[in-house]
């Protein structure tokens, strides 16, 4: 784990942010915005990336998803993480099969990798054809990704990468992914504002400066060119002499009947010439 995401102190700085205030306040504000989306997506296996200290789900109970995921349809949902879930792996090699996987939320994971191209690569290996992909970050143009310029202390979360939406789109189109929808989440002073205060900022700079929100979601499909099948249509070519399997004589071309009809005027003309 520590080549691909650095010391285990900053895992473990991340995971203890999540655990602040604020971390809560955005993970419940993602979880309420990703909700339409996951209530459309179908399949039997959903896998739920994150370096949160997630919460195993219920053994006792098939059907328990966890609070991230909230409004998910799909029976199993298992977590996986370098820091304890259901499954503990590096998010670059994952240890599944290819093409087993219906749906992948990857929360807040590219920000922190040293190789995202590498988390992305492994991220389309396990996942199935026309499956879909749900991607958080955090927004670099938002204040966040200002403090992220003047974090001298290297505190969590921002000393992470600034991966913008842009960037991240064009990643996903190389890979053959399709876009669906995006959104912004996290728009108002998130704890350092009385909740008033916090509830006008929310609901006034969704509206008026959308992009703005410190962390962003991109949901994509992945996209399978099926080749198109080429029938060919074979046919026997018919030529004097050549019969059909019933013993009918095959059906002479344009151009062959006009030589037969020239074949045969030669012939009446040499036995005219005979005749006379």
């Amino acid at each position: 784990m520590s080549n691909t995401f650095g010391a285990t102190e900053r895992l473990a700085s991340v995971a203890q942010w999540w655990q602040s205030v604020e971390g809560g306040q955005l993970r419940d504000e993602e979880s309420a915005a990703l909700e339409p989306w996951l209530a459309r997506c179908f399949g039997y296996h959903a896998l739920h990336l994150s370096l949160q200290p997630l919460e195993p789900c219920a053994m006792e109970d098939s059907q328990a998803v966890p609070p991230p995921l909230a409004g998910l349809r799909i029976p199993h949902t298992f977590q996986l993480g370098p820091l304890g879930a259901d499954v503990r792996a590096r998010f670059e090699s994952l240890p599944l099969e290819a093409e087993s996987v219906d749906l992948v939320v990857m929360q807040h994971v590219l920000e922190f990798a040293s190789d995202p191209h590498a988390v992305l690569r492994e991220l389309d290996r396990v996942l199935v054809p026309e499956g879909r992909v749900v991607l958080l970050s955090f927004n670099p143009m938002s204040y966040w990704g200002l403090r992220r310029l003047f974090n001298l202390n290297h505190q969590a979360p921002w000393f992470g990468l600034g991966l913008g939406r842009k960037r991240l789109r064009d990643w996903l189109a190389l890979l053959g992914y399709d876009v669906e929808d995006e959104l912004w989440v996290g728009h108002g002073c998130l704890s350092h504002a009385p909740p008033f205060i916090a509830g006008f900022m929310q609901r006034w700079l969704a509206r008026i400066l959308p992009r703005s929100g410190v962390g962003y979601a991109l949901l994509a499909r992945k996209r399978v060119s099926m080749p198109a099948l080429i029938r060919h249509r074979w046919r026997l070519m018919p030529s004097f002499g050549v019969t059909k399997a019933d013993g009918a004589v095959a059906q002479t071309r344009p151009h062959q009947r006009g030589c037969a009809a020239l074949e045969n005027d030669s012939n009446q003309g040499v036995a005219h010439v005979s005749r006379n």
